[in-house]
C-alpha cells in the first residue's frame, strides 16, 4: 500500500490568518428555514437589476436584429422575454463551435418548461460518457435535461448561455405551470455548475425580485435557489452530470429539503419531528454504526479510499427519500465517502469561519484545542465530539495494524471535513492544510468525549438501523417525464 505522508512539523513556519469579508449593512432580512438572505427595497432592486443587465449586456450579448430591410437591432429587454418561437442564434457571444448547441439547448428548455412540443426524433445525443444520438427514438425529458447539464459541464462557455436561456423563458412567461417547471430547472442547474463571476451578479438579482412572487409558490424556490447559488459559486461545477434521480430530488428540494447541503440548526429541525429525542442528525449514528457493521475496523484504508461513486449517490438518494436502511450496501468505504460528504457539503462549516484562525493558530497547543471545542455552538460541538469519539475506535493498535490509518492519516484526511479555509488563495489554502491537520491530530489524541457537554455522550455501535423510520418523502414535483 502507498503510505500517506505524517503531518509536518508546523514549527518551520505560521498559519496564515482568513481575512473575513466585511458584512455590509442591510436594508432588511428575511428567515429561510436555513438562513437570511437580504430583501431590497424594489426600487433599488430595480435599479440595480437594469444597471447590471445593461453592463453585462454591453460586454457579453450578441447582437440580434429584426426585419428584412432595415435590420433593427433587437434591445436586450426584449431579448430576455419569453418567446414561443424557437431560438436562431445563442443569446450570448459564443465560439462559433458551440451556436448549434446552443440553439438545440433553447429547445430542450422549451421542452422541459412545456413551451415546445417535443419532435418524435428528439436527436438529443445521450451523455454517458459518449455523445451519440438516438434517432427515431423519443428521449425522456430527464434525459434530455441530463444532456443539456452534460453540455454545461462540458464546455464551460455554455453556462452563462444556458442560465440567461432559462431566465429569458422565466421572464414573462403567461403560462404558471411553464414556469414552475422553469424554476424546477433552475434548482437543477444550481446543483451541477455556477455561472461565471460576471454573470453570476445578474442572476442573483433576477432571483432576489422573485423572492416576494408568491403566485404559484415561486417565491419558496426563489428562496431555495438564492442559497443554491451561493454554495455551487463556492463549490465549483460538479465531475458529471447528475443521475435522472438526483435530477428529480433537486428539482423538488425546495420544498423536500435535502438531508445535505443544509446548516446544522436546518438539519435538527427537520428530523424534530420523527426524531425530537435526538441530539445530532441522525444521519451521523447510522452512517457511523454502519460503517463498524461492516467492518470499518478491518478494511485497510477506511476513509481515505474512496467508495463506489454510484453507489455513494445512491445511498444518499435513499437517505433523502426517507429510507435509512443499508440494503444492498455491502461496503464500509461506501459509508465513510458519504460520511465525509455530509460533512463537507454542510452550508456553514463544522467549526464556524470567526473561529477558524484561532484553531490554525493555537494549532500545536492541546489544551487549547481542546477548549476551543468547548466553545463551539451546542450542535456544532455535539457532532465534533460524535465524531471524534466515533474515530477514536481506529486508534486503537490492533485496529491501525489492519486499516493502516494512524492518527496523523485520520487527521490528514478529516481536516478539511471540520475546517474550511475560506481563502481564494493556494498559499494561503496550502500553508494551513498542515495546520488544520495538527488540530484535528490534538482533539483525536487529547479531546476526552465523554467530559465536554454534560448533556450529551456520544454512543457508537447501536446498529445501523433507525427505529421508527420516518414515512418517505412525497413529492411535490410536476411530471418531468
Amino acid at each position: 500500500m502507498k503510505h500517506m505522508s505524517a503531518i509536518k512539523n508546523p514549527a518551520s513556519g505560521k498559519p496564515i490568518p482568513i481575512t473575513r469579508q466585511p458584512t455590509h449593512p442591510r436594508t432588511s432580512t428575511t428567515t429561510l428555514s436555513s438562513g437570511t438572505y437580504p430583501v431590497l427595497p424594489h426600487d433599488l432592486a430595480s435599479d440595480i437589476q437594469q444597471f447590471v443587465e445593461s453592463d453585462f449586456a454591453r460586454q457579453y450579448f450578441s447582437t440580434h436584429r429584426t426585419g428584412f430591410i432595415f435590420r433593427r437591432k433587437v434591445p436586450v429587454a426584449q431579448m430576455m422575454t419569453w418567446q414561443k418561437a424557437p431560438l436562431s442564434s445563442p443569446l450570448l457571444t459564443l465560439n462559433r463551435s458551440l451556436k448549434n448547441d446552443a440553439v438545440r439547448i433553447f429547445k430542450v428548455i422549451q421542452h422541459i418548461m412545456g413551451d415546445r412540443e417535443r419532435e418524435k426524433s428528439a436527436g438529443i445525443p445521450v451523455h454517458n460518457g459518449s455523445t451519440h444520438s438516438l434517432p427515431g427514438s423519443p428521449v425522456g425529458l430527464l434525459e434530455e435535461e441530463r444532456w443539456l447539464l452534460g453540455e454545461g459541464l462540458a464546455h464551460g462557455e455554455l453556462r452563462d448561455e444556458i442560465y440567461c436561456q432559462l431566465m429569458k423563458q422565466l421572464n414573462g412567461n403567461p403560462n404558471p405551470e411553464s414556469v414552475f417547471k422553469g424554476w424546477q430547472m433552475l434548482c437543477v442547474l444550481l446543483t451541477a455548475f455556477p455561472p461565471s463571476k460576471n454573470f453570476e451578479t445578474y442572476l442573483r438579482s433576477f432571483i432576489q425580485q422573485r423572492t416576494t412572487q408568491q403566485e404559484g409558490r415561486v417565491d419558496v424556490i426563489a428562496k431555495h435557489c438564492l442559497r443554491r447559488l451561493i454554495t455551487i459559486s463556492k463549490k465549483g461545477p460538479r465531475g458529471k452530470p447528475p443521475t435522472m434521480a438526483e435530477i428529480e430530488t433537486a428539482s423538488d428540494a425546495a420544498f423536500n429539503p435535502s438531508t445535505f447541503g443544509e446548516s446544522l440548526d436546518a438539519t435538527m429541525r427537520l428530523q424534530e419531528r420523527n426524531y425530537s429525542h435526538e441530539k445530532i442528525p441522525i444521519i451521523l449514528p447510522f452512517l457511523a454504526d454502519g460503517i463498524l457493521a461492516l467492518g470499518g475496523t478491518k478494511s485497510e484504508g477506511i476513509f481515505r479510499v474512496p467508495g463506489d461513486s454510484d453507489s455513494v449517490s445512491e445511498l444518499k438518494l435513499r437517505i433523502d427519500r426517507g429510507y435509512y436502511t443499508l440494503e444492498s450496501v455491502d461496503d464500509p468505504h461506501v459509508l465513510a465517502s458519504l460520511l465525509k460528504l455530509w460533512l463537507r457539503e454542510l452550508s456553514d462549516p463544522l467549526v464556524p469561519e470567526e473561529m477558524y484562525n484561532e484553531c490554525v493558530t493555537c494549532a500545536g497547543n492541546p489544551e487549547t484545542c481542546v477548549e476551543l471545542v468547548k466553545r463551539l455552538p451546542t450542535i456544532n460541538r455535539r457532532v465534533v465530539v460524535f465524531l471524534i469519539s466515533f474515530l477514536q475506535f481506529f486508534l486503537e493498535e490492533r485496529v491501525q495494524a489492519v486499516t493502516k490509518m494512524t492518527a496523523a492519516n485520520l487527521a490528514l484526511v478529516m481536516a478539511p471535513n471540520l475546517l474550511r479555509c475560506n481563502s481564494e488563495s493556494m498559499t494561503v489554502v496550502f500553508t494551513n492544510a498542515q495546520y488544520e491537520q495538527v488540530f484535528v491530530h490534538n482533539l483525536l489524541m487529547h479531546l476526552k468525549c465523554d467530559q465536554i457537554d454534560v448533556d450529551y455522550v456520544p454512543v457508537h455501535g447501536l446498529g445501523a438501523s433507525l427505529p421508527s423510520p420516518p414515512q418517505p418523502r412525497v413529492s411535490k414535483s410536476r411530471n418531468r417525464k
